[in-house]
């Protein structure tokens, strides 16, 4: 997988700057701010999903349709990052972006790094003064972030129109 990003990439500030926590072991930071990140990054994703979408089935919606469906993919967004970033990854295997012979290992893979992630985020926000965690832990969730956040930033959909 791809671990950078181009300075086209409409992510490329936030990016930077997590994999310049991360490189200088700022883990933290990148733990707190990572599933945020992936959120966003998660909606600009499923915006110009839908913008294709319309594009192919819109005169098969009626306007009543577009809302509802607009509706629920707010309503999802709003629920639980985890959730709403999970559903990212369920697009990703859907669109068979991952070869047919390894899709579930690879959808396993990353919602297992989301699940630790967002469990750690959460351990963090509240027993932070409370509990030392394992400095591996920490750093491992970290890549793990990282390794999200550069799969869901190369997507092809953030990439700049020629």
């Amino acid at each position: 997988m791809n671990q950078s990003v181009v300075e086209s990439n409409p992510f490329y500030t936030e990016m930077s700057a997590l994999v310049d926590a991360h490189n200088s072991g700022d883990y933290f930071k990148v733990i707190m701010l990572a599933p945020q990140l992936l959120a966003k990054i998660g909606n600009a994703i499923g915006e110009v999903g839908e913008e294709i979408a319309n594009c192919i089935v819109g005169d098969c919606l009626s306007d009543d349709d577009k809302e509802v469906y607009r509706l629920m993919g707010k309503l999802e967004q709003e629920l639980s990052d985890k959730a709403y970033i999970a559903s990212v990854l369920v697009s990703y295997y859907e669109s068979e972006f991952w070869s047919k012979n390894h899709s579930k290992k690879e959808f396993v893979k990353y919602f297992t790094k989301l699940e630790d992630l967002v469990a750690l985020r959460n351990l963090l926000a509240h027993e932070f003064y409370k509990k030392p965690l394992p400095e591996r832990r920490v750093k491992n969730c970290s890549k793990s972030a990282m390794d999200l956040l550069f799969l869901f930033a190369n997507h092809e959909y953030l990439e700049p129109s020629v």
